[in-house]
């Protein structure tokens, strides 16, 4: 087992470090958001300070942790933002703890999202804060798609495609174009900072295939879209857009429909549905699915501000934000408030 005086920390460029891209393309437990890619497509769109490190031993790497020097509110902090993982993926023998303990020793204020299944444990014993962050539902993708739609989706489901497809709405590959109007109108009815149209072409650019667009159309017209990450094994239903006018001919259970389908003939492992919280709307619509929900949570170094990583004010402040929208998603202005809402 490596102990934590023998690790070194070393902070590096994902994209010109043949080393971070191995060792996650190798990781079990890696997602999109460890990616170089993703990390590249931030800095370059956002200008954060990146803050990513390799924690390496005689050389060989042993761990990596990805992070942005941001603003909290109340200061700044290390995390990787607009994603539900930034937890550490750590090699085999190498102790969690070990790896804990010399993020610490970097003197930063450092949020780590985690969840239960990434396997990574001890933040409790190295003196991490805790806060929990809401939920992820993931479908575990092990039987065909068939067996899921009969067995596994709720009877509600089912019913809600058959409304999509009964109104004449189908599900086809799309633009970044053609998704973003989608996008930008469900920012301003939730009162929320937008991302800006080059975020999503800088992602769509990157990743090429492994990103998806998909767009549900009545009458040619797109009425809601979904943005996907189908990176390794996991397709990963990252942000989805819609018309509430056309909200009744159910565009969105089609288009889940549709991305789960997929993972199942590109034989992924899971298909993940993002973070909702417990009793909302949202989680409840997720939840037809048949999905597990894993608890999200943040782990603050050091302890005493763990406060930073709540996301109780976002809460707070969705009863009035809506009202607020056409100033916090104006253009001039909602773009540049994003930087500074990195939920």
């Amino acid at each position: 087992m490596t102990e934590t005086s023998t690790l070194t920390v070393r902070s590096v460029c994902p994209d010109r470090t043949p080393e971070w891209q191995t060792f996650v393309e190798t990781h079990p437990d890696a997602t999109v958001f460890h990616t170089a890619e993703w990390l590249h497509a931030i800095e370059t769109v956002f200008g954060y300070e990146p803050r990513h490190v390799l924690l390496t031993d005689g050389g060989t790497v042993r761990a990596l942790v990805p992070g942005f020097v941001v603003f909290e509110g109340f200061g700044w902090s290390v995390l990787n933002p607009f994603c539900e993982y930034g937890f550490p993926l750590i090699g085999e023998g190498t102790m969690d703890a070990a790896v804990l303990s010399a993020l610490q020793r970097t003197d930063d204020t450092r949020v780590v999202k985690d969840v239960s299944w990434s396997g990574v444990s001890g933040y409790t014993t190295t003196d991490f804060g805790g806060v929990p962050t809401g939920s992820s539902i993931r479908l575990s993708i092990d039987r065909s798609f068939t067996v899921l739609w009969e067995t596994v989706f709720d009877k509600d489901v089912r019913r809600c495609v058959r409304t999509a497809r009964d109104h004449g709405v189908s599900v086809t590959d799309g633009t970044v174009d053609e998704f973003y109007p989608l996008y930008l109108e469900t920012m301003r009815r939730l009162g929320s900072p937008q991302f800006p149209e080059r975020f999503f072409a800088s992602l769509a650019d990157a990743f090429r295939e492994s990103v998806a667009i998909l767009l549900a159309r009545h009458d040619g017209e797109p009425i809601a879209g979904v943005f996907l990450f189908e990176w390794g094994d996991a397709t990963i239903i990252w942000t989805p857009a819609s018309k509430r006018t056309h909200w009744d001919y159910r565009p969105n259970h089609l288009l889940y429909l549709e991305a789960i389908e997929r993972a199942c003939q590109a034989n992924r492992s899971v298909v993940d549905f993002g973070r909702s919280r417990r009793g909302s709307s949202v989680h409840g619509f997720k939840a037809q699915f048949g999905g597990v929900g894993y608890p999200l949570m943040s782990f603050v170094t050091p302890p005493h501000r763990a406060g930073r990583a709540s996301l109780d004010g976002y809460g707070r402040l969705s009863a009035v934000t809506p009202y607020l929208a056409p100033v916090i998603t104006n253009p001039s202005v909602g773009t540049r408030l994003k930087r500074f809402i990195h939920e």
